[in-house]
């Protein structure tokens, strides 16, 4: 089964996506899930369940980058392959994924989800709120609180119902989201101290907990506002200023550059490799070989002609596909993808790479939710390799 997964992963093209996740079953071991995201040739969201791997040592930042270091080798992974890995805000996995990022150049992406609880938990604990919750059984008038509470509450129950979705691009919508989320800290109106106490706290989790999402940094690429850009519900990119939109599109004229180079040097890796194949003919004249050196002359002129030809069209492509109008919310930005692939041959194999990150690290507890009933009050003695084995074939059947 394993051979299969193998062979699944070798035959994508773009890049890869992995989320992680540490759980402890009810027999107190620990596992990491993994599971690996892309996008098919046919525009279709795909996931793979690579390990529920059983943990024997410290779950330090070391640990967990050489045991996800381990996970893609079994696979055959290249670590050039990994776009990006979707985590929680657990500081061992975000020191693993510090490293991770300096070493191959994974982008860290934090789960939304637990983003989203924390900036609510967090404007829970407001003192006011506190004091009314824990007196809301003995004092009617409370209950004015905590139905503001459930208005509060809704738009963040909201964006993180969606962002677990599995089956659609999750982590484009996220800026989009986040500027929702915030339009209605700021619109809604409560009557009550504690209330208006709920939304500031809020409110201030939002901007310091993506506040980046508005803006772009110059010294590193977000890929989430990347995501957000190669769909085309958001490549007009309202959630942030002109100015910040102009350098998210040069970032993608670079991307898309970078796209066409790399195909060029694969392209000229396979040349060579056929014409080192081809037996040699018999040795050339002197006259010969001037002929043939004015010859290469002139093809490497031709070639460097056609490569200008190509980054041209690739920055064609960027300035058209920004030009044009945002689809509707409510289209599927895949299946715009899969009629257009033929107008942004460049771009679409970007889009490929960003739109499969997931906006959470879901598919990782999807992984312990079924480890948890494999691994019941019940059948606490199945061995960790069971329990691996057990679960990767509930998520993997063919």
């Amino acid at each position: 089964m394993s051979f299969k997964v193998k062979e699944t992963i070798k035959e994508v093209k773009s890049a890869l996506t992995l989320t992680a996740d540490v759980w402890t079953s009810r027999a107190t071991e620990a596992y990491l899930g993994v599971s690996c995201h892309f996008i098919s040739e046919d525009w279709e969201m795909k996931t793979l369940n690579l390990a529920t791997m059983p943990l024997e040592e410290r779950h330090s930042g070391v640990n967990i980058m050489t045991w996800l270091e381990e996970v893609i080798a079994k696979y055959d992974i290249l670590p050039t392959k990994i776009k990006a890995v979707v985590h929680d805000n657990g500081s061992n996995i975000v020191a693993a994924m510090r490293m991770l990022e300096e070493k191959h150049g994974w982008a860290s992406v934090r789960c939304s989800g637990h983003t989203l609880q924390l900036i609510v938990n967090n404007a829970l604990k407001e003192p006011s709120i506190s004091r009314a919750v824990g007196a809301a059984r003995h004092l009617p008038d409370q209950w004015v609180l905590l139905e503001e509470l459930t208005q509060g509450l809704q738009p963040f129950q909201c964006a993180t119902v969606y962002l677990s979705g599995q089956e659609y691009a999750t982590a484009s919508c996220l800026p989009q989201l986040v500027k929702g989320l915030q339009r209605s800290t700021q619109q809604t109106r409560f009557e009550t101290g504690a209330g208006k106490a709920f939304l500031a706290s809020a409110e201030k989790g939002i901007n310091e907990r993506w506040g980046c999402l508005n803006t772009i940094s110059a010294e590193k690429e977000n890929p989430i506002v990347l995501s957000a850009s190669l769909d085309p519900r958001f490549r007009k990119l309202k959630f942030m200023g002109a100015e910040d939109g102009t350098r998210v599109q040069g970032s993608i004229e670079v991307l898309a550059i970078k796209e066409v180079r790399g195909s060029e040097i694969q392209g000229c890796e396979q040349v060579h490799q056929q014409r080192v194949s081809v037996p040699a003919r018999g040795d050339k004249s002197a006259l010969d070989n001037l002929l043939q050196s004015d010859t290469d002359s002139l093809s490497e002129e031709e070639d460097e002609s056609h490569e200008d030809q190509k980054l041209q069209m690739a920055r064609s492509e960027v300035q058209t596909y920004f030009a044009e109008p945002a689809i509707h919310k409510k289209d599927d930005p895949l299946r715009w993808w899969r009629e257009n692939k033929g107008r942004f041959p460049v771009l679409s194999n970007l889009a490929r790479s960003f739109l499969c990150i997931p906006a959470t690290s879901t598919p990782s507890e999807r992984i312990f939710s079924v480890a948890g009933n494999i691994c019941s009050q019940k059948r606490t003695s199945l061995s960790r390799d069971h329990v691996e084995m057990l679960t990767f074939l509930h998520f993997n059947p063919e």
